[in-house]
């Protein structure tokens, strides 16, 4: 394959896109204030044989970054295949301005992940993420949704996935993640609107916010290709990483009730026990405020590493009903 030149449009027609190609396509989505266009970044990727359609969205909150690398690579790496049947997708920057903006929201200060469908008459942000759903979503028959944890947090490599749906499930395991969490779409977000069409849609969470960090983007773009080779849209055999990840049914948010200076001590993926203590919160003087304990035992799948926490700051995410599940699909 080879990249084409890049143009410019208001609406995506895939059937324009040359086949045996990568196209590179800015869509024209909305007007700022000044007239101007806000226009997203796009790679397409049509094989000369048909096949699936697989969507990739990257940073649709403006400081979750990983997902860009993660596409830029998996692009570059398509245009050393030549033996490909269907279309890849790639959306770089789903969130322009957020990423300008270097925030996590749109620029009217909504969550673009909880405004779907939107509505062409909507707020700036509804009817962003509608037009977006409407032009390029809707294209998708397979989704991969590029997130990360938020400011001031670390997170695991992990995918969220209704696993209930045995595709989505083996979808999920094919990405060699170190957890899967069952989640049940919400239709407010993209993957659950998504979701609701019939598109098979994952959220993969490339772990920490406004950075690119190149064992998790590695790691993603292995995990697309096995999806990629199970969907018969390339040869190469599938690499399993790891023989068996961490499925999680359950996991909660514990936060602090008490503001200072916050220390979370277990680490990312250990096991706490029931009473142990997992944080303290201290006041600007150093004296000790409150000490915090696990409720249960539980896996830590996310932390606050944000030493400054008004009342009601997160304190670390724990998983609370997990088992060891092998990574091959069924």
């Amino acid at each position: 394959m080879q990249y084409t030149k890049i143009s410019t449009d208001k609406y995506f027609d895939l059937s324009r896109f040359p086949k045996g190609e990568i196209s590179k396509f800015w869509l024209h989505i909305i007007n700022n204030g000044l007239g101007e266009p806000i226009r997203v970044p796009i790679l397409v990727a049509r094989g000369k044989k048909d096949g699936p359609i697989l969507g990739l969205n990257a940073a649709l909150h403006g400081n979750e970054l990983n997902g860009i690398n993660v596409i830029q690579r998996l692009f570059d790496r398509l245009n050393n295949s030549e033996d490909i049947h269907g279309t890849v997708i790639g959306i770089l920057v789903a969130n322009v301005p957020g990423v300008l903006l270097g925030q996590r929201r749109f620029n009217d200060d909504f969550d673009l992940n909880r405004q779907a469908p939107g509505s062409e008459n909507g707020i700036a942000s509804s009817l962003y993420i509608n037009r977006l759903i409407e032009r390029v979503i809707k294209n998708f028959d397979y989704f991969l949704d590029l997130h990360t944890t938020g400011y001031g947090k670390q997170n695991c490599w992990h995918i969220r996935a209704d696993l209930k749906d045995k595709e989505t499930k083996n979808l999920a395991l094919l990405q060699n993640p170190e957890a899967v969490l069952h989640s049940t779409p919400d239709e407010q977000t993209l993957r659950g609107y998504a979701s609701s069409l019939g598109i098979k849609s994952l959220t993969l969470e490339l772990k920490d916010p406004s950075i690119f960090q190149p064992d998790v983007v590695n790691d993603a773009i292995v995990g697309i290709w096995n999806v990629m080779h199970y969907l018969k849209m390339v040869p190469t055999p599938i690499s399993c990483t790891l023989e068996d990840t961490w499925l999680v049914e359950r996991s909660s948010w514990l936060r602090s009730n008490a503001g200072g200076i916050l220390t979370v001590f277990p680490e990312i993926l250990t096991h706490v026990e029931e009473g142990e203590k997992i944080a303290e919160v201290r006041n600007i003087f150093g004296e000790l405020n409150r000490e915090f304990f696990a409720p249960n035992a539980g896996l830590v799948l996310a932390k606050n590493v944000n030493p400054i926490a008004q009342s009601g700051s997160a304190i670390l995410n724990l998983a609370h009903q997990i088992e060891k599940i092998d990574c091959s699909i069924t």
